[in-house]
């Protein structure tokens, strides 16, 4: 054969034999950005969902939306949906875990008792004039679920103002927790009776147990509360509770991240070893 016949022979084949790992390369990164897209979409939606709607319906809601975000990702690599239908579910769901504080909004100064403003402009308050009533806490078991094991205390007291007599409502209710395993959060109660700190706003899935917890207590200690009474968590600012959730929520970003491209690179090992035994 010619020189120059063998020479095209040869080209022709290194042609043909990178075809389709050029097309899978272009087909998996491609699944990999929209991926990582869809990630991002389910995690700032769950986050906006747990910070500032009522939880429980609209996060099932986001948590099945992951599966039709799942199969559009993985059209055409079919083989990574089901690992993609996990960990998109999963995402829109782990804010719950993580979001206990709003994600913006302004520190009110607290003055009078009967004027507590509260919405969605509002992420905690200053009330150097006020108190937590230690003497009237109450707390209950924390558990991660239905037949689980606990994890720690929730403790509750009233956060009253100048004034305040056991004849009057309580409004506000600081929420406390103790960890068993031994680790002392910003709101643990050993904190309560310190000068300065804050007050952030509570919000998330355990905003209705708190409301529980502190019901519970006014009744067994003869004090008149809100049916819903406002539920804040004791911090040393507001602005430095709200900047450590958005490191708290990146760090849980990084997990489905992470697992998503690990899961590319796997696909992407497969299509290399299965190119390899069909030459």
């Amino acid at each position: 054969m010619p020189i120059s016949r063998r020479i095209s022979f040869s080209s022709s084949n290194r042609t043909r034999g990178s075809g389709p790992s050029l097309a899978a390369s272009s087909t998996l990164f491609g699944c990999l950005m929209a991926g990582t897209a869809a990630i991002l979409f389910q995690l700032t939606l769950g986050t906006l969902v747990v910070a500032y709607t009522p939880v429980v319906p609209w996060i099932m809601g986001v948590f099945l939306l992951g599966l039709p975000l799942a199969i559009g990702v993985t059209r055409s690599r079919p083989g990574l949906c089901m690992p993609a239908v996990a960990i998109m579910t999963l995402t829109g769901v782990s804010p719950a875990f993580v979001v206990d504080a709003p994600l913006w909004g302004r520190t009110v100064n607290l003055r009078l008792v009967d004027d507590i403003p509260e919405g969605v402009g509002v992420a905690g308050y200053a009330a150097p004039r006020w108190r937590i009533a230690t003497e009237f806490a109450g707390e209950a078991r924390m558990s991660g679920g239905r037949g689980s094991k606990g994890y720690g205390t929730r403790r509750l007291a009233p956060l009253v103002g100048e004034g305040w007599r056991p004849e009057l409502p309580v409004e506000v209710w600081v929420a406390g927790e103790v960890r068993d395993s031994g680790r002392v959060l910003a709101s643990h109660p050993q904190f309560w009776n310190e000068s300065g700190g804050e007050y952030v706003r509570f919000v998330g899935v355990a905003v209705s147990g708190a409301q529980i917890i502190a019901r519970d207590a006014a009744k067994k200690l003869g004090l008149k509360t809100l049916d819903e009474p406002l539920i804040v968590t004791r911090a040393p600012s507001v602005a430095g509770a709200l900047a450590e959730q958005y490191r708290a929520i990146a760090r849980t970003a990084a997990v489905p991240l992470l697992g998503w491209a690990f899961c590319i690179l796997l696909a992407a090992g497969f299509s290399k070893w299965r190119e390899q035994r069909r030459r």
